[in-house]
């Protein structure tokens, strides 16, 4: 009986090959990621409906009822609370932010001192 040496080695490597189509874009993550198990599908569903319920209200509130102008606080307070926005109004008051910009980047940090942290 003759012992044979099956063993192969490469002498030349192949050239790469692209990923099969399936396996690569934004529909083959969307699949690995999004959707692999029930579960996930599951769970992207709920996500996508919660962003959905809640981003226009987001939106509503940040930009559309906003308050963009003003000397401070004042104009985006209710009738009730002395300001000049009608009762129940709801908005960003982003006029309060543009006043108290600097409060919020420094604290309670001095004015004549703030060059210091810069």
């Amino acid at each position: 009986m003759q012992e044979h040496d099956m063993s192969w080695v490469r002498t030349e490597m192949t050239l790469a090959q692209p990923a099969p189509p399936g396996e690569r874009g934004a529909y083959a993550w969307v699949r690995k990621n999004l959707t692999a198990s029930v579960g996930d599908t599951i769970l992207t569903i709920l996500g996508i409906a919660l962003v959905a319920w809640i981003l226009p209200q987001v939106i509503n509130w940040a930009f559309i009822n906003a308050v963009w102008t003003g000397p401070d606080r004042t104009v985006c307070a209710t009738v009730s609370q002395g300001g000049i926005q009608p009762d129940g109004w709801t908005g960003a008051c982003w006029a309060f932010v543009n006043a108290k910009f600097g409060q919020f980047m420094f604290g309670t940090y001095h004015i004549e001192e703030r060059w210091r942290p810069i």
